[in-house]
């Protein structure tokens, strides 16, 4: 017999990230690989001015060039749990920001809410240049 999206069950959590465009930034994205072999992606994406969450029962697009950068361990959780969480983060359907309410912010939040406590090293300090707007070195850690 299977499980329900509701049952509770083990999962490790992936955070996945890719760059983007040719710029020295990267989009995250955390994939929870649950003990059944079936697998969930969550993203926050920008949807015009906003941060919007865009959710798939599969792992990462493999048509972008995804690296892992951290591993973790959640031993009672359900996807059902999961997907409550990551709709109501403060940040989800909030004004986009690119310092301080986007992708990385989400993954961080979502990660922290399932006892993600230690992140890889440097996580909290993505140095980003975004030549788009001519700025250089912006720290993202707040």
């Amino acid at each position: 017999m299977g499980y329900s999206r509701k049952d509770k069950r083990g999962c490790d959590i992936f955070l996945y990230r890719r760059h983007i465009g040719g710029l020295v930034a990267w989009h995250w994205a955390l994939a929870f690989w649950w003990d059944d072999d079936y697998i969930d992606t969550y993203e926050g994406d920008k949807e015009g001015s906003y941060l919007r969450l865009n959710w798939y029962e599969v792992e990462p697009d493999s048509d972008y060039d995804w690296k892992e950068w951290g591993r973790y361990r959640c031993n009672d959780c359900s996807p059902a749990k999961v997907t409550r969480t990551a709709k109501g983060l403060p940040c989800i359907d909030s004004p986009y920001n690119v310092y301080c309410n986007n992708c990385q912010d989400f993954a961080k939040s979502l990660a922290r809410k399932f006892g993600v406590t230690s992140l890889p090293p440097g996580i909290n300090k993505v140095v980003r240049t975004t030549l788009t707007l001519g700025l250089d070195n912006i720290l993202l850690d707040h």
